[in-house]
């Protein structure tokens, strides 16, 4: 059974205030851990790169700053998982942070030699901890909202992204995080929840102001559902349950996802249908029989009274 040498990623950008809390954090949770952390930079316009240098020598852990250019994160992603060193991988994302799971995460994977690791929060149970379970199981379970993972508390096997090819779309910056999620899942032969219950860590969690508007580019996810779909598809011809549940479920809330984005950013009713139009998005407003009943109430308003449509709160993704 190989060693758990850890690759910890993580994608900064302007981030100099903070960095050195997040930092610290990393190195708490990977204590006595045969692991390297790597940063990377998306072309900060401010003191994040000489920060991160500063807090690596300080707390003594093995890693390297690099820079990926002023590009998505997707790509910057890509961009540390080819420099990774790790037999296994983790990703630290600044806005969502969780803590003391990596080292059970570890001794999960040494357990099962998993592809993938994942955790719960509290109250949302799902199988055997510890079970190995292929992770088709899992893609469904995610796909009927039975089971939520979070790409920012996940433990990947290198080997395993590297003989399948699975890689973040570099071009995408609505539903990267899903998608490669997803299709992990849809690879997997072996996937295992841990029994630590996941915590957020808000202590250090950015927390600085509104993103920018999505604009047309929130139909990315779509997109990125879209390919998906055939990538499960052309993997699982046989799975007519998983493909159901991504062509009349999720394909049709990541429509509806967009149009609550849009409105909530201002568009006016007439000027998110022609948007729905012009990229294509209408044609997946499809319900069947995978569609639960709230989402088929959402979209039939939408289409016959778009004027007495109120768009949901933001999620998170």
């Amino acid at each position: 059974m190989e060693l758990c040498t850890l690759s910890v990623i993580l994608p900064v950008k302007n981030l100099a205030k903070e960095i050195g809390g997040i930092l610290r954090l990393a190195a708490e949770q990977t204590e006595g851990l045969s692991t390297e952390l790597i940063v990377v930079d998306m072309a900060s316009r401010d003191k994040t790169v000489w920060e991160s240098l500063r807090s690596i020598k300080e707390l003594n852990i093995p890693g390297a700053v690099i820079q990926s250019g002023d590009g998505t994160v997707a790509s910057a992603l890509n961009t540390a998982l080819s420099r990774a060193s790790g037999n296994y991988v983790s990703f630290v994302f600044a806005r969502r942070l969780f803590r003391d799971f990596l080292r059970p995460y570890c001794e999960a994977s040494q357990a099962a030699n998993a592809d993938i690791v994942f955790g719960t929060a509290a109250g949302e149970p799902f199988g055997k901890e510890g079970a190995p379970v292929p992770g088709s199981v899992c893609l469904q379970a995610i796909l009927e909202d039975k089971l939520a993972v979070d790409i920012s508390a996940i433990l990947l096997r290198r080997a395993f992204l590297d003989q399948r090819r699975i890689q973040f779309t570099e071009s995408c910056e609505y539903g990267y995080s899903e998608e490669f999620l997803l299709r992990c899942f849809c690879d997997a032969e072996c996937a295992v929840r841990c029994g630590v219950e996941l915590r957020r860590d808000t202590t250090y969690e950015l927390r600085r102001g509104p993103q920018k508007p999505a604009g047309s580019a929130a139909f990315q996810r779509v997109e990125a559902l879209l390919r998906v779909t055939e990538y499960v598809e052309s993997r699982l011809p046989n799975d007519i349950r998983l493909s159901a549940l991504l062509r009349e479920r999720r394909l049709p809330e990541a429509v509806m996802w967009c149009v609550d984005l849009l409105l909530r950013e201002g568009n006016g009713y007439g000027a998110v249908q022609g948007l729905l139009k012009v990229n294509g998005a209408r044609q997946f407003l499809h319900c069947g029989a995978a569609t639960p009943f709230e989402l088929r109430k959402r979209i039939r308003l939408w289409r016959t009274l778009p004027w007495m449509y109120k768009p949901r709160r933001p999620q998170m993704m």
